[in-house]
């Protein structure tokens, strides 16, 4: 198995996330960039044997000890203070970018990081929000929430119910925005729809990366991007894990699978990101035609070539430019 550099190709490798290597088509396109190319060839499709029959639990302690090392590159990319911050009787941990922008010292981004609803941390996560938190010069709140193998949804949820609760109590709600990858900005999506049910204050946007909103794996991109992103594939990887998530409800619940629950008028400015070589790319087109038709403030940004959740491989010139229209989209929300 070749050496994976980013904290996605490892999760792609300890979950068995992809296809056989006769399967994967890796051939780059020349619309991207060379250092894209040459990391969409190293990413390895085949699947370590000696990973076979692990528990989640067991999965996930391989993955925490796998992105050790990409976390620490990160930390060094990426210069922040990272402390813990206790809230719903869970740590977090909060990040402070060295380039805080002081115009931000009072706002602050709430993560929900990704990974399939069965792995990721806010510690392994480190590879995407240390990136963020430079990119748009604010704090970070990286949230812990149960993940499925230890409760199903709505855990998950209702954690991050919770915290956004107690925020409300310190920062006013246009200070707050929410960003998410894969499974977490599809936790996102759940907790707006949330948020409205209850009547609270809405933050001021979100931003959902290759966001998972459907977790029957319904949509023209399951199909035909199957074999063509490197990193996940719904049958072999994604199924079980939602399966796990959903627990007793059907996978087409409008809890677990957002994208079949309300979206009205009162949700927040909502950007969307893919790529065109991303196994979700329906998810986000489906999402977008939704909150189009409900008058909700919608950006959706098709990357050339790319393939899920890109961003962490902060090494791509294709990063950087996402990165940075994530942080203008920020930006513009909370100057409004």
């Amino acid at each position: 198995m070749k050496q994976r550099t980013s904290a996605a190709a490892s999760f792609a490798g300890i979950a068995g996330l992809a296809t056989s290597v006769a399967a994967l088509d890796v051939t780059p396109p020349t619309t991207i960039s060379a250092q894209a190319a040459a990391e969409l060839q190293a990413l390895d499709p085949g699947r370590d044997p000696t990973l076979d029959g692990l528990s989640y639990a067991e999965a996930f302690q391989a993955l925490t000890e796998g992105t050790a090392e990409a976390v620490a590159a990160a930390l060094q990319q990426f210069p922040a203070t990272v402390e813990t911050r206790t809230l719903d009787g869970a740590d977090h941990l909060l990040i402070t970018p060295s380039n805080l922008n002081p115009a931000l010292e009072d706002h602050l981004l709430i993560h929900v990081h990704g990974g399939a609803h069965v792995f990721f941390s806010p510690e392994t996560a480190q590879t995407s929000s240390l990136a963020a938190a430079q990119a748009v010069g604010v704090r970070i709140l990286s949230v812990r929430y149960p993940l499925a193998w230890q409760a199903p949804f709505p855990a998950s949820r209702d954690r991050v119910m919770a915290v956004y609760r107690e925020l409300l109590t310190e920062y006013p709600s246009d200070q707050l925005a929410f960003y998410g990858d894969s499974a977490g900005g599809g936790l996102i999506l759940s907790t707006l729809q949330q948020i409205q049910a209850e009547r609270l204050d809405m933050p001021a946007a979100a931003a959902l990366l290759s966001p998972w909103t459907d977790v029957s794996g319904a949509g023209d991109s399951y199909m035909v991007m199957s074999g063509q992103d490197p990193i996940i594939d719904y049958p072999i990887s994604l199924a079980a894990a939602a399966r796990e998530y959903a627990g007793d409800l059907p996978l087409d619940d409008p809890g677990p699978s957002p994208i079949y629950g309300p979206i009205k008028p009162g949700l927040p400015p909502i950007l969307l990101t893919t790529g065109a070589r991303d196994l979700f790319l329906s998810d986000a087109a489906r999402l977008q035609r939704r909150l189009l038709d409900a008058g909700v403030p919608v950006e959706l940004i098709v990357y050339e070539g790319m393939w899920h959740v890109f961003q962490t491989s902060t090494a791509l010139p294709e990063s950087g430019v996402a990165w940075a229209d994530m942080a203008d989209f920020l930006h513009a929300a909370w100057a409004r």
